[in-house]
């Protein structure tokens, strides 16, 4: 998507709200609730477990209402990265490639499992309805088959001096990271860097480039107008040539998950 787009699209969502009074709804904000909702929309964090986690789930607490810990940052559930033999293995379907109308998928997420089946009841743990037309619209509009960009082996499929270059010239990538990667430590002091979760967890890694970190200054690179192949790309860079990159992909050994950035405050840092 163009820049050009970006801005048309703006300026339409703009005047379609004052003509009419109607919200519409932001897919790309609906990809950072699907990463961790509570952190958008500024809802205190929820407690217990989701009452959909399954007793066979290795999770608790608050990771369990996370969209992504049982659908995965694939978006293939059991079918994808969180088959049998992952720590996040949950037996719960994805959503990629799903069938449900606009209307259905509201009401799955919004209410009780008492009056919709398999009701996920995020009405009542804290999301808004405008949060959750924002969820569907990422669900419809901006989901992606990630096998077309990251092969079975979790080894990004594009073209690394290309990423490198996207990686160096962009006004983010670079600066915050820095250039061989190690400007942000997500899990300090361990040593986890931007190649270390493109090694250890591409499918997040290209999720979290696409929509950005919730509650940080990480930007959309698909709303800056990049590319969903340029941001395999940068993946592919971030594998090989930054440090924590190896070149390969230990997911499947229960691989890091950046989580709440914690060796981050949100802000970028000096160049």
């Amino acid at each position: 998507m163009s820049l050009r787009r970006i801005a048309g699209v703006t300026l339409l969502v703009s005047a379609m709200f004052l003509l009419t009074g109607v919200c519409v709804a932001d897919e790309l904000r609906g990809g950072l609730l699907w990463d961790k909702w509570w952190k958008v929309n500024g809802s205190p964090a929820p407690t217990g477990d989701h009452p959909l986690y399954p007793p066979e789930g290795s999770r608790t607490g608050d990771t369990t209402f996370r969209c992504k810990e049982c659908h995965g940052w694939d978006y293939k559930g059991v079918d994808g990265a969180y088959a049998p033999g992952s720590s996040h293995f949950t037996g719960i379907p994805g959503v990629f490639g799903t069938t449900l109308s606009a209307g259905e998928l509201f009401d799955l997420i919004k209410n009780p499992s008492s009056t919709t089946p398999n009701g996920h009841d995020f009405g009542t743990f804290g999301l808004a309805d405008f949060d959750i037309q924002d969820l569907v619209d990422f669900l419809l509009i901006e989901l992606i088959d990630t096998d077309l960009y990251i092969s079975q082996q979790g080894i990004f499929q594009g073209d690394e001096v290309m990423g490198e270059e996207d990686y160096n010239n962009d006004a983010v990538c670079r600066v915050c990271h820095g250039t061989d990667g190690t400007n942000i430590d997500f899990d300090p002091p361990d040593g986890v860097y931007v190649g270390t979760i493109a090694s250890e967890n591409p499918w997040e890694f290209i999720h979290k480039v696409r929509f950005g970190q919730p509650d940080t200054a990480m930007p959309s690179w698909i709303q800056r107008g990049g590319s969903d192949q340029e941001a395999a790309n940068i993946g592919r860079h971030a594998q090989f040539n930054l440090v924590g990159g190896t070149g390969e992909a230990s997911f499947f050994e229960d691989g890091f998950e950046s989580g709440d950035t914690s060796g981050w405050s949100g802000q970028a840092p000096p160049p």
